[in-house]
């Protein structure tokens, strides 16, 4: 059963979830849970929960618990709401904080917690798009570009996600990216604000786990890592099936490949590509991966201009 997947606390924010007689916060009065065969439609992480909820009005939201403590969350979830609502991206959900908005009656004296509702994303997270488009390159190649855009813009911005990975990236059914999971998230106001959720191992440079407080360069190694996957699959995955893996936690690139890149067998194997990108971006992860602190890394635009450097200067030195 569902249940067993949760911590208690977790349990207990699943069963006040299921009652509306613990509902506290307006927004949820008069609404339940999503339930598909009797279970309820929910994401669970290591922080928090997410619910598929139906409003009074029939409206489909996300639902978002913390089932652990994350500093200050109140002050991050309402510095992050201001600055978004302000910038009125695409590339972003509109959310409410909402303070003691659930009653949790587990053992002991009662108490409430708050939830962040979020607009629901109508959509497949990245890898469940990848899964079902890898045959095709071209949309791979242009999901890609998009890519590049969509962090460019962050870039722009003084935005850093904090936890870029497949399942916080969300295709939408018109094709355009969305994400998802704000808790890690760096904009100006939070400077000085501890570095708490790292992320999958898949997609962080292992100097992310000594990072001590969030800033705009977060994602500039999970960038290249997706970025690159991308690349990988479109030009590999029609000879090379067996690279793709939709049981893991990563994309192409395990936690083991990132911390022993010298034995890594995907590494080794993009190192011999006749794909100049691929080659040339393979060698930039490697320089990224010597590189003792996350604030010494660049930015995916920016590697990607010093690649075009290289082979056009490559084109020159022929004539």
């Amino acid at each position: 059963m569902l249940e067993l997947k949760f911590s208690s606390k977790k349990v207990s924010i699943l069963t006040a979830m299921q009652n509306q007689v613990c509902y506290r916060a307006t927004a949820l009065l008069g609404g339940a849970v999503s339930k598909k065969d009797d279970r309820v439609t929910c994401y669970t992480g290591g922080f928090s929960t997410v619910f598929e909820f139906i409003t009074k009005s029939g409206q489909r939201i996300a639902v978002r618990c913390w089932c652990a403590d994350i500093d200050n969350i109140e002050k991050r979830t309402r510095t992050i709401s201001s600055y978004l609502s302000k910038l009125k991206s695409p590339y972003f959900v509109n959310f409410e904080y909402l303070e003691a908005a659930l009653l949790i009656a587990d053992e002991g004296d009662p108490f409430t917690i708050p939830v962040v509702t979020m607009d629901w994303v109508y959509g497949k997270t990245l890898k469940d798009y990848l899964n079902k488009n890898l045959t095709d390159k071209n949309k791979i190649l242009n999901l890609a570009d998009k890519f590049l855009t969509m962090v460019s813009f962050f870039h722009q911005n003084n935005i850093a996600h904090g936890d870029l990975q497949h399942g916080n990236i969300s295709v939408t059914n018109e094709g355009n990216l969305v994400v998802l999971d704000y808790d890690s998230m760096y904009v100006s106001g939070l400077d000085g604000m501890p570095d708490v959720i790292k992320g999958y191992g898949g997609y962080q440079h292992p100097a992310r786990y000594n990072n001590p407080v969030v800033h705009s360069k977060l994602d500039y190694f999970s960038e290249l890592v997706i970025y690159l996957s991308l690349l990988v699959y479109a030009e590999y995955y029609a000879n090379n099936p067996s690279i793709w893996n939709d049981k893991t936690e990563h994309l192409i690139f395990s936690k083991e490949d990132l911390e022993n890149p010298n034995s890594s067998e995907i590494i080794n194997f993009l190192l011999k590509s006749s794909n100049s990108q691929i080659f040339n971006l393979t060698c930039k992860l490697l320089d990224s991966l010597r590189q003792v602190d996350i604030l010494q890394l660049q930015p995916l635009e920016k590697i990607l201009e010093d690649d075009l450097n290289i082979l056009a200067n490559d084109i020159i030195g022929r004539f």
